[in-house]
């Protein structure tokens, strides 16, 4: 049989099978549809991806541990949990190109004559401001605490305001849309700077260019750093996202606030017999180096101390991959039965929710891409077993087309 019996079959394959070549091509519409959403969700929670924007060049990982409400984490506990993060980073073989290149003997320095004077002016400013080691360049930590807040604005007032008292980069992990102003860092040296949402900003003062306004907390007063917009979608109003938000220092959250989230423990802050409560903190996120893939997330649970029934490790960088989608969906039905208390945020409760989505989501796209698949097997298969064609036929044919596209262009040439 030659090539124009494969057409002709072909043609008459089309014509009786019409229903199922468009049941493909809705599958195929469906499954391209869902990869769009899907990749939609995932770009629409910038809080779950700093590993990306952190580093192009270097494998990192950004991984969150959520410690039960029955576990006291102060900030000293933090500065231990800095020093053994470091230390094992370093054993896993983790170097800055600084020290690479000191061990190596490259790029050296070199170091011009200076006046005395202008010697102790840099030395004094260098001391002004908080250096990092190259190894500290690396890796970056935030961590807070969930409370409530009294907030006073002259004869205006918002009582028990859901309030995040947070330290480190905060900010960094939590990209926010500013109406107005700028975020403050929990490293700063003042920690009166606050961030308010839109409607809290309009509930105490009637707008939203408030930058630098004073509110009282307990008599004492912050300013106001920034206005945030608040997120809005169902998802994130079943996650708490539609109550209105205070973002301030994790220190003005303690000695002015009450801590919700954990354990904590009073002590005296000055002689005047003033107290303040330590502890509470039941989230801290890290982006740090990955070498192996999962070691980041090893490294940073084992170097804060707790046991596993008191902690939860979630490895932002893989929770919305293919086979952290499967797991989900094989848990599907008992991953609400939670056996730790731990008092997630408002952007991990996020996250869980739309895992739950995008698994479903994967779940559709599995069974448009499998019943493809089938269609075109049995395709092939059907065609192969009732072909009227041989494949010394088409290579005839071609041959026999080429011959003749040679033949034609020969006598174009002559004709020239």
């Amino acid at each position: 049989m030659s090539f124009d019996g494969l057409k002709e079959q072909t043609v008459n394959f089309i014509k009786k099978k019409a229903f199922i070549i468009i049941l493909s091509a809705v599958l195929l519409v469906i499954y391209m549809l869902m990869g769009l959403v899907s990749t939609h969700i995932i770009n629409g929670l910038p809080e779950q991806q700093l590993a990306d924007r952190w580093s192009d060049e270097m494998n990192m990982a950004q991984v969150s541990i959520f410690v039960t409400q029955d576990q006291l984490v102060k900030e000293e506990d933090l500065k231990k949990f800095t020093y053994l993060l470091e230390k094992k980073l370093v054993e896993s073989g983790v170097v800055s190109e600084e020290d690479e290149d000191a061990e190596q003997g490259k790029n050296p320095q070199i170091i011009d004559t200076i006046n005395i004077d202008d010697m102790n002016k840099e030395e004094e400013e260098e001391q002004s401001m908080p250096q990092k080691t190259p190894l500290q360049e690396l890796y970056d930590i935030a961590y807070c605490a969930q409370g409530k807040v009294n907030l006073k604005f002259e004869n205006r007032t918002a009582d028990r305001a859901s309030a995040i008292g947070v330290g480190g980069d905060f900010f960094l992990f939590h990209p926010m849309t500013f109406v107005s102003g700028s975020y403050f860092s929990g490293d700063d040296l003042m920690k009166d700077g606050i961030v308010i949402d839109e409607e809290m900003a309009w509930q105490l003062f009637g707008s939203t260019d408030i930058i630098g306004e004073c509110v009282e907390i307990e008599g004492i007063p912050h300013y106001v750093e920034g206005v945030v917009k608040r997120d809005k979608g169902r998802i994130k109003k079943a996650a708490q996202q539609d109550t209105s938000y205070v973002y301030m220092s994790y220190d003005s959250l303690s000695k002015y606030g009450t801590i919700l989230s954990g354990v904590t423990e009073e002590h005296d802050v000055s002689e005047d017999g003033t107290t303040a409560k330590s502890g509470g903190i039941t989230c801290i996120e890290v982006v740090c180096p990955n070498p192996v893939r999962g070691l980041a997330a090893k490294i940073c649970k084992e170097s804060l101390g707790i046991g596993d029934e008191y902690v939860t490790v979630v490895d932002n960088t893989e929770r919305f991959s293919f086979f952290s989608l499967i797991a989900v969906l094989r848990n599907f039905f008992t991953r609400s039965m939670w056996n730790k208390a731990i008092f997630y945020p408002y952007w991990e409760n996020t996250a869980r929710g739309y895992e739950d989505i995008l698994s479903l989501i994967l779940l559709v796209r599995m069974i448009c891409m499998t019943v493809l698949i089938l269609i075109l097997v049995v395709f092939v298969v059907g065609a192969y077993r009732h072909k009227k064609w041989t494949v010394r036929g088409i290579v005839k044919y071609l041959s026999d087309k080429k011959y003749d596209l040679e033949v034609e262009h020969k006598r174009k040439k002559e004709k020239l």
